[in-house]
């Protein structure tokens, strides 16, 4: 999780009774009915907890429904639901996390089911009671960006806001619009905004897989057995042509009037997307010591050699790529600043690029 900022006089203490990470793998929720009798955090997870041991999905209370609600109201602001599929883990069967899946289905997300904590959009939440009468943090991450606030629980199941919206892993504007309901109060309105936050720890994020659909994936997979693919879609779903089989960047008109100032390169592990503090050190200085911001960074994520991964050299390289571009972005920088391409074969090639990297290149306007 995120370290939340802020005056502590402003936002409520709290210390975590539990924590329920999770990700499900069916829309559908329970068809018990739903009662309104007021329900505590705790008596909230002892409820789940007993239900799931025999195998049944717990209700979910209206009060938490509507906390859903309106944390999803904010991803739908960040992401385009026509264009973003959101993975979520096939085996879990949490209803909490069944609710925001089906809640940001109806807003027109596409999801995947992946069999572990894998997706450039992998989907989970965090619930804490706070140490404060009737007091929830609730955390939803999707992918790289975590959205989190504060509530109390009224009686007969009434919700009001004690925090405003705290979004780390994005600058994207969002609108709070904390419109009362009658199981929504609003009782201060100088919650009804947001505050952008520190990200979290890029280690705690789940790592990248390339593409979005299993056929897709598999695609990918048996074109891997066969030799490398000439092209692929980049974090902004560009296509873009596989730079192993050439010379000249994908980008190469946009960097006309550029000259390149500086090269770095960061090694990742064998058959890992997992930055490490060396990388996030390299990365710091990067951005601190060389970035202006009007230059633009040439990204090229690279898997050249044999992997004993299913998504294969292709889903290596360009999701070694994503991961870097989320470090850059959590540390300021634009997404428009950075053309992200890839280099990837199941053979070594030539100097230009690692085996298991991605080259940053800055490139800085001549006028």
């Amino acid at each position: 999780m995120i370290q939340l900022s802020g005056n502590r006089a402003e936002y409520p203490a709290w210390k975590p009774l539990v924590a329920i990470c999770l990700l499900g793998s069916s829309l559908a929720l329970s068809a018990c009915a739903v009662t309104d009798t007021p329900i505590s955090p705790a008596s909230l997870i002892a409820d789940k907890a007993n239900r799931n041991i025999f195998g049944k999905a717990a209700p979910v209370p209206t009060a938490y429904r509507t906390m859903v609600n309106d944390l999803s109201d904010v991803v739908v602001q960040i992401f385009d639901p026509r264009d973003t599929t959101l993975q979520v883990t096939r085996s879990n069967a949490d209803p909490i996390l069944q609710y925001f899946v089906q809640v940001l289905a109806e807003h027109g997300f596409g999801i995947q089911r992946v069999s572990a904590d894998q997706g450039a959009q992998y989907l989970q939440y965090e619930l804490r009671s706070i140490d404060d009468e009737n007091g929830v943090l609730v955390s939803l991450n999707v992918g790289p960006v975590v959205a989190t606030r504060y509530y109390q629980l009224l009686r007969d199941n009434v919700v009001t806001p004690t925090s405003v919206v705290q979004l780390a892993g994005t600058r994207a504007p969002v609108t709070v619009a904390d419109t009362p309901t009658g199981r929504f109060k609003v009782s201060n309105p100088a919650f009804s905004q947001v505050q952008y936050v520190a990200a979290m720890s890029l280690d705690e994020q789940s790592p990248i897989i390339s593409l979005v659909t299993p056929d897709v994936i598999n695609s990918a997979t048996s074109q891997s057995a066969r030799g490398p693919s000439l092209q692929a879609l980049n974090s902004s779903k560009v296509e873009v042509t596989n730079l192993f089989f050439g010379t000249e960047s994908n980008f190469a008109s946009i960097l006309d009037g550029h000259e390149q100032v500086d090269r770095q390169i960061v090694v990742f592990g064998n058959d890992s997307m997992i930055l490490g503090d060396t990388n996030k050190q390299l990365i710091d200085q990067f951005v601190d010591e060389k970035l202006e911001a009007t230059d633009v960074i040439s990204l090229v994520g690279c898997s050249n050699g044999p992997t004993a991964l299913d998504i294969g050299n292709e889903g290596l390289a360009l999701g070694r790529g994503r991961r870097v571009i989320e470090a850059l972005m959590a540390r300021g920088v634009s997404r428009e600043q950075i053309l992200d391409e890839g280099c990837w074969a199941p053979t070594k090639a030539d100097d230009r690029f690692p085996s298991r990297g991605v080259v940053l290149e800055l490139w800085r306007s001549q006028s």
